[in-house]
């Protein structure tokens, strides 16, 4: 699927009893890499008795030591290919069941494969961003080269990279483990990457030059769809459609700031070209992320869809009788909902 990493099954089972026991096993729907410590495996005394975690494409697992009868815990923590981070937990007994002081997490409020807060930053963080990208790429190909909504939006890509690995770790664990290893992934590297685009696009502003600010924001585009929702079986066609959907909304919202500030009619034609881009793309990507409109109705990714296309459509609305202030507004809101679609895992 090359989506959120989502676990399958488990050895021991989730709630079983087992009368003997060496190790956990972990099986996900796609390839993942243990995120900081991977897996944990707190005994009913609270010891963490689990080994060094071992990786094999979709299957993880950890060897279990010092075994004594009693419920035990299992946390797990992982990276998809995508970037996109997975956790859970679950509890096993061993003999009979027993008390377990880490019987907490078990309880743990979780959205899709991570917590509420961690998917509430994740969206949080790709809106500062997407935002961004549309102040300063959208503004520079609608003609204005410099100004302060400009620095504004810079000032956004740059922050969105901490406030993003803060979110990273929020859906996962904080601690110096996980925040090397986040550091340490692709993730990191990607975050890094975006960051070093972002400065280097402050830079060129001042050269009052805008193609080489637009090759700036076309490689970051690609980079945002890196971290996107592949479409299974066909390597890296969803990655791209998402960076042409995420580069032609920056240009048409940031065109949008640009008209409501500076109106120019020849806008009509960038709307229609980066306004038409964007919804041919997310169709597709919708259609091919919900196994063709199927699981609109029935996952929590399928309704966060249907509030986006709801705005859009009401931006398409606006966008026919002219009315572009309330237009950019609707834009906004409607970015908003794609990074809350971009931040759930699709339906396997």
């Amino acid at each position: 699927m090359l989506a959120h990493a989502q676990l399958l099954s488990t050895d021991p089972s989730a709630g079983s009893t087992v009368a003997s026991i060496s190790s956990v096993t972990l099986v996900f729907s796609e390839p993942v890499t243990p995120a900081g410590f991977g897996i944990r495996v707190y005994a009913p005394d609270g010891e963490e008795v689990a080994g060094q975690v071992v990786q094999h494409g979709s299957v993880l697992s950890a060897p279990v030591v010092g075994i004594q009868p009693g419920t035990y815990v299992v946390l797990w923590q992982v990276f998809a290919s995508d970037t996109h981070p997975s956790r859970g937990a679950f509890a096993f007994s061993f003999g009979t069941t027993s008390a377990n002081p880490y019987a907490g997490l078990l309880d743990q409020a979780s959205s899709g494969t991570s917590t509420p807060l961690g998917i509430g930053l994740q969206a949080l963080a790709r809106w500062v961003h997407f935002i961004g990208f549309a102040l300063v790429f959208g503004l520079v190909a609608y003609g204005i080269r410099s100004g302060r909504l400009i620095t504004v939006g810079i000032f956004l890509l740059i922050a969105a990279e901490p406030l993003s690995l803060i979110a990273q770790l929020a859906s996962l664990s904080f601690d110096s483990d996980t925040a090397l290893a986040v550091l340490g992934s692709p993730f990191g590297r990607i975050l890094g990457l975006r960051l070093g685009a972002a400065l280097l696009a402050w830079t060129l502003i001042a050269t009052d030059r805008g193609w080489p600010v637009l090759v700036v924001g076309g490689a970051m585009a690609l980079l945002d769809g890196f971290t996107a929702h592949a479409i299974p079986n066909v390597p890296l066609v969803g990655q791209l459609l998402v960076a042409i959907h995420v580069g032609a909304m920056g240009l048409w919202v940031g065109g949008l700031v640009g008209y409501v500030r500076r109106p120019d009619p020849r806008f009509v034609r960038l709307a229609i070209a980066t306004f038409g881009t964007a919804a041919a793309t997310g169709v597709v990507l919708a259609l091919v992320h919900t196994e063709w409109a199927t699981k609109l109705l029935t996952t929590d990714y399928g309704h966060a869809l249907l509030v986006k296309i709801a705005i859009v459509a009401v931006a398409a609305l606006l966008a026919v009788l002219a009315r572009r202030r309330t237009e950019l507004v609707v834009a906004i809101t409607a970015i908003a909902a794609a990074t809350l679609v971009a931040s759930l895992p699709p339906p396997l």
